[in-house]
């Protein structure tokens, strides 16, 4: 009886399996530095001394909206924004910003304007589903809350 001829390594199932694990490795580690790089991180700044240094301003314009008593109820509908505080105030423009969640160039910046009823509104830019930090804020208070469109969101000082 004739012994079979071995078959060549390149044949069998079990060297490339081995050789397939390191390889699978390798290609994932090249596609996480690949999205590691691809873009900056933007939760990280250089100017984080500045930045905390400017958080003080930011909490004195939230006081002085506490001690006037400010409040107010945003709205969107039908690709409009509007605005209404709880009080009159002498602004004409308030700025509204919607900060996204995961990326800061998809924040949006509005300048709303008040119409003969006291409503400050302005057109809405498509929105994405997510929840929006929302400032109102002129130089001197501000006003914040967490939004997700579709619904109605009321802004306090101080959040």
């Amino acid at each position: 009886m004739h012994a079979a001829a071995p078959r060549p390594w390149y044949r069998e199932p079990w060297p490339w399996f081995l050789i397939a694990l390191p390889l699978i490795a390798v290609v994932a580690s090249f596609y996480t530095i690949y999205l590691a790089t691809r873009a900056p991180d933007s939760l990280v700044t250089d100017h984080y001394y500045k930045k905390g240094l400017a958080v003080g301003g930011d909490i004195q314009r939230e006081r002085h909206a506490q001690a006037l008593h400010l409040t107010g109820v945003m709205s969107v509908a039908a690709g409009r924004i509007d605005l209404k505080l709880n009080q009159p105030i002498a602004q004409d423009t308030l700025r509204l910003t919607l900060r996204h969640p995961l990326s800061n160039q998809k924040d949006v910046q509005i300048d709303l304007h008040r119409n003969a009823s006291g409503l400050y509104s302005a057109f809405s830019p498509p929105l994405e589903a997510v929840r929006y930090r929302v400032h109102v804020e002129t130089a001197d208070w501000r006003l914040a809350g967490v939004w997700v469109p579709g619904t109605m969101l009321t802004l306090e000082p101080g959040v």
